[in-house]
């Protein structure tokens, strides 16, 4: 099945598991890019950096940089573990000053769209209304599209075969508080 003209086609079986809840839904940064307007990594790299003032010579900044001239492989796509750059910003700074820049940068800004997480909460959730979504983002751009969905993270995540445990939005690497201001 095709919901749109060019759009992917879609396995009758998958529409049939995902109808009985039986397929759960996972989603990247990609959701929150487009409308939502939020940083890919080389952005949110480079306003943490600013932010925090990193120096000209700071080896976040260099190994960024670095990362970024040698461009991406195809079929691999870029060539740095996102992560690493935060983990050398925290040996610069103090761990909670990154993190703290981290959601002040992926704040959304005045006139942001959630089609995107509208159509995906619309996809994980089952006949019976039970939605089922597991993102890696640290926005809350889904709990904005609809506050009565239940969040969960670290440390303690629902077992994904729990019909009961496992409703609403999982964030699998944590999530920002309501004001954007720390993990």
């Amino acid at each position: 099945m095709r919901f749109i003209a060019d759009g992917p086609s879609i396995p009758d079986e998958l529409l049939v598991a995902r109808d009985a809840g039986d397929v759960v839904f996972f989603c990247g940064a990609g959701v929150s890019r487009h409308q939502a307007k939020l940083p890919n990594f080389e952005k949110l790299g480079r306003l943490v950096i600013e932010a925090l003032g990193a120096s000209t010579d700071s080896p976040a900044r260099r190994l960024l940089e670095k990362a970024l001239e040698a461009g991406h492989m195809a079929g691999v796509g870029g060539l740095l573990a996102t992560d690493r750059v935060f983990g050398l910003l925290e040996r610069e700074f103090e761990v909670h000053e990154v993190r703290a820049a981290v959601a002040a940068a992926i704040r959304p800004k005045v006139g942001y769209g959630l089609g995107a997480h509208k159509i995906l909460l619309d996809l994980a959730t089952s006949r019976n209304g039970v939605t089922r979504l597991v993102t890696t983002n640290f926005d809350l751009l889904f709990e904005e599209c609809d506050a009565t969905l239940a969040p969960s993270g670290p440390p303690r995540l629902p077992d994904p075969r729990s019909d009961r445990e496992f409703r609403g939005i999982v964030h699998l690497h944590g999530r920002v508080d309501a004001e954007y201001q720390r993990p």
